[in-house]
């Protein structure tokens, strides 16, 4: 990552810790670290879901099917005139393309 990245990333870290309310409860007490990285975890795993939605919406489809990591089955193809859009699991939460 670049250095205007970087910085940009970090200017939006500190808008995104404004989402969680910041470092204090409302009634003025410090929150624990605890409680920090849970709320910056759930923040973080629901901006990694937006992202991976964005960067899915146009892919080309897949030329061999992807099979499911649980129980190895390979799923119909997408109607492409369907539409639902596909529902995909992914580990930081649900992408729909």
């Amino acid at each position: 990552m670049s250095a205007k990245a970087s910085a940009r990333a970090l200017e939006l870290a500190k808008e995104l810790n404004e989402f969680n309310g910041g470092r204090y409860h409302d009634d003025g007490t410090p929150k624990t670290f605890d409680e920090l990285e849970i709320e910056t975890n759930a923040l973080t795993d629901l901006l990694s879901s937006m992202a991976l939605n964005e960067s899915a919406k146009d892919l080309p489809g897949e030329e061999k099917p992807v099979r499911c990591p649980k129980c190895k089955a390979v799923p119909e193809p997408h109607d492409p005139d369907d539409d639902e859009p596909m529902v995909i699991q992914s580990a930081r939460g649900e992408v729909e393309y």
